[in-house]
């Protein structure tokens, strides 16, 4: 076949992952061109176009494609360390590694593409962000859908899921992580720090109040306070510190220490 025979076939080509009403169609410039090699590896949908024009296995050439972009990849831009298989992941620098490794095999598409693989799930901007260490740790869910969408399935999915909860229980020592807690003790009230997630799935603190609290329960959260159990980026201290200001009736104490950071 010539080029312009093989771009004619190409409206033909269906594969599981191209949207319901899109057609693999390419000119035959396009398919020139990634014959050519002069562009490096070809994007993917262009890939299976001519592996399906001459009646390849598209599975074998997607296979081949993922191969490439892998190679290329690695040689643009080579990882600091070797990966560690995902069953001998122990903390957050090896599952940011393996994260990285597991998206440059499956082809390091766009962010934009892993969130659409993901159903929504994963927002393009946060992949982006944990992919350049560019945020902190990555949630369970998101190390979940984040592997479901490069294409981990079944048993191998909770390999992933493991290997967060091994590096979880690494960093805080074995102990119970709190979802609420206590950032100022005012009178007959406390202000908390609710732990919830952004729409990326990334952990982050909401401040709430709590009115009308025992006397006996304000001094045993100040204890735990004083513990040194709190957590406070700059901005959310200045937020709690203008709603304490904003009681003005009230006798208040702010417990933080200014060497108190997020952990």
């Amino acid at each position: 076949m010539n080029y312009t025979q093989m771009a004619f076939r190409t409206e033909k080509v269906r594969w599981a992952s191209l949207p319901k009403n899109e057609s693999a169609k390419c000119s035959a410039d396009t398919l020139l061109r990634a014959a050519s090699g002069a562009r490096g590896v070809p994007r993917r949908k262009v890939v299976l176009a001519y592996a399906g024009a001459c009646g390849a296995n598209l599975a074998e050439a997607d296979r081949l494609w993922k191969a490439a972009r892998y190679r290329q990849t690695q040689d643009a831009e080579p990882l600091k360390e070797k990966p560690k298989h995902i069953a001998r992941v122990r903390d957050f620098a090896d599952l940011h590694l393996a994260l990285v490794d597991l998206y440059r095999k499956d082809g390091a598409r766009s962010c934009q593409e892993v969130e659409e693989l993901s159903g929504g799930r994963l927002s393009h901007s946060t992949v982006w962000r944990v992919l350049n260490e560019q945020t902190g740790r990555p949630t369970r869910d998101f190390v979940t859908h984040f592997a479901r969408a490069c294409g981990v399935r079944d048993v191998a999915l909770s390999d992933w899921e493991q290997a967060w909860d091994r590096a979880e229980h690494r960093r805080t020592g074995g102990r119970k992580r709190n979802s609420r807690r206590p950032v100022i003790a005012t009178s007959g009230s406390m202000i908390y720090l609710d732990r919830a997630r952004d729409a990326g799935g990334q952990d982050m603190w909401k401040l709430s109040q709590t009115m009308a609290v025992p006397e006996n329960e304000l001094l045993e959260r100040l204890e735990e306070i004083a513990l040194g159990d709190c957590v406070l980026s700059s901005k959310e201290l200045e937020a709690a510190r203008s709603i304490q200001t904003s009681q003005r009736s009230a006798r208040s104490l702010l417990a933080l220490h200014a060497g108190w950071h997020r952990d």
